[in-house]
């Protein structure tokens, strides 16, 4: 095992770590911490130390945490996500894009987490539904590779873990990433 795999890559082995926490311990905070491992295994990744099963880890890491860590908490509503969030890990691991095809999953999770901490359980189950057709569309998210954005987010996102009041920054991030085609022009032409 340790010859295919890198630095990088136990990142996100933490990631899955973060992701049993929050379902063992019923806390969806811990999700947040599995962006952070997941930024991180992100980060190493693109300086050259991912293995040669790194980039699929990768993704089965993202989907335990973003996928099934997650949908655990909406039960009720989380199967069109849990479908979609599948079809989106498996369509982003198969096809080498400039940008992101369909909305992340990872921030698709964070938005669902934050509306959970703050609305409740059938908001963010009823958004999720909404989240899985975004992540199956071919609309088109850029990658945010400025460290400066990307650090800025880490604190939030860190911070939620230990205040719930830091949760509504973390949503709004998101929600303005996810309207980043709008912003830009390009979701005209996937309509």
């Amino acid at each position: 095992m340790k010859k295919h795999l890198d630095f990088a890559d136990y990142f996100s082995f933490l990631n899955v770590l973060f992701g049993f926490l929050a379902i063992w311990l019923r806390d969806p905070r811990y999700i947040f911490m599995s962006m952070i491992m997941d930024g991180l295994d992100g980060y190493f990744a693109r300086k050259g130390y991912s293995g040669k099963y790194g980039k699929f880890v990768d993704s089965l890491a993202d989907f335990a945490s973003f996928g099934m860590a997650t949908s655990i908490f909406f039960p009720m509503l989380s199967l069109p996500y849990l479908l979609a969030g599948m079809y989106r890990l498996a369509r982003f691991t198969a096809e080498e894009q400039r940008n992101f095809i369909g909305f992340p999953i990872s921030s698709a999770s964070l938005i669902s987490i934050s509306l959970l901490i703050l609305f409740g359980e059938k908001i963010a189950g009823f958004s999720s539904i909404i989240l899985a057709f975004l992540m199956i569309s071919k609309i088109e998210y850029p990658k945010i590779k400025n460290p400066y954005i990307l650090g800025f987010a880490s604190i939030f996102i860190i911070a939620s873990f230990f205040n719930s009041n830091f949760v509504y920054a973390v949503l709004i991030l998101n929600a303005l990433y996810l309207t980043t085609p709008l912003l830009s022009g390009r979701l005209g032409k996937y309509f």
